[in-house]
């Protein structure tokens, strides 16, 4: 399912976003310790990158990995939601930015969803954001 970018701008509180943030929805805090994420890089076969996600919205999300991977690469990922059973939702979208890449340990980095492998993954991810709404982060 192609990645509705008006629609996510529908359902965003604009006044919680900054200027120059280049969010355009909410996001929501997630635990990492308990949130994994998988990573496969286009073209290969199998999800060979894990690590943590830090916090989600209806347009991306900010996850760690042990390896940095490009800015407008895109990559296929796999998120465990907590408190999620063993649903997992499964999208494509590119790596939008890398926070200190120079740091040591695992490198933080914003991805935006292109698109959702079905249906069925959108509306979890959003039958999870409504119903965690106290997880919404002010910043």
């Amino acid at each position: 399912m192609r990645f509705n970018r008006r629609r996510a701008m529908d359902q965003t509180d604009t006044q919680s976003l900054t200027p120059d943030s280049g969010r355009v929805a909410p996001r929501y805090n997630l635990d990492a310790a308990y949130t994994w994420v998988r990573v496969r890089r286009q073209g290969q076969r199998y999800f060979r990158l894990t690590g943590h996600a830090y916090d989600v919205s209806s347009s991306g999300m900010r996850f760690e990995l042990d390896e940095a991977l490009t800015p407008g690469q895109t990559v296929d990922v796999e998120l465990m939601l907590p408190r999620s059973g063993t649903k997992r939702i499964r999208a494509t979208g590119s790596i939008v930015r890398l926070h200190d890449p120079d740091e040591v340990g695992p490198i933080r980095m914003g991805l935006q969803f292109n698109e959702m492998r079905q249906d069925a993954d959108r509306q979890r991810l959003e039958r999870y954001l409504s119903q965690n709404q106290h997880l919404q982060n002010a910043a």
